[in-house]
């Protein structure tokens, strides 16, 4: 196959599993998080990145698709307990979501990732 038609083939499979996953986090969304974990709207999370001077959560999430090998679906910020922290979605090679708890203060892994 050429290789325009191998990369036309690639890019519809990710957009394939994108909207696959996208179908199934919809499915989940309606599961509250967490009852200490709370998430802010992009513009609350903006404000906040500015005021506490948060890590970057692009680069936070680069990172994390990076260290677990995988496409990088999104970034919330939340407030779980007392400190802040960044809510990752990244899409595995093997088509499962794993959301991942990233320290907004320092950018690292606040613990494990979870499947879903």
């Amino acid at each position: 196959m050429p290789a325009a038609g191998c990369f036309a083939l690639r890019t519809f499979a990710v957009a394939a599993l994108a909207a696959t996953a996208a179908a199934a986090c919809s499915a989940r969304a309606e599961d509250p998080p967490p009852a200490h974990m709370q998430c802010f709207t992009m513009a609350q999370a903006r404000g906040k990145i500015e005021a506490h001077k948060l890590a970057d959560p692009f680069r936070s999430m680069r990172e994390a698709a990076v260290r677990l090998q995988g496409e990088p679906l999104g970034a919330k910020l939340c407030q779980l307990g007392e400190g802040l922290i960044y809510e990752i979605s990244l899409l595995r090679r093997d088509g499962h979501i794993v959301k991942i708890r990233v320290d907004a203060f320092s950018g690292r892994a606040h613990t494990g990732a979870i499947d879903y």
